[in-house]
């Protein structure tokens, strides 16, 4: 079997996964949102989800709690409790999302 290239992965412009990966057990994607946004509203799914911080400063949500993220810092979130990422800085917040399921 050839390894699959994606370039449909959101801020990746080529995604390699080699013969054997398992694509729905991993999944990576980069976003960038503007001061005072949020790609989306906060959520739950399953799994374990990873929010890293390239530049900027964001506000990661989780449950009750909320924690302060700036550059090269990251938050590890059990998918199943409410989280979510938002920009809190003034500006744009660029980051990357690590899930696993």
């Amino acid at each position: 079997m050839a390894d699959i290239v994606r370039t449909d992965i959101k801020g990746i412009d080529r995604y390699i996964l080699e013969d054997g990966a398992n694509r729905e057990q991993l999944s990576l994607h980069i976003s960038e949102v503007g001061p005072g946004q949020r790609a989306h509203p906060p959520h739950t799914h399953d799994g374990q989800e990873i929010f890293y911080v390239f530049s900027g400063e964001g506000e990661v949500l989780f449950g009750e709690q909320t924690h302060r993220i700036g550059t090269n810092e990251a938050v590890h979130v059990d998918c199943q409790v409410l989280h979510g990422i938002q920009n809190v800085g003034e500006t744009p917040l660029r980051y990357a999302v690590i899930i696993a399921r």
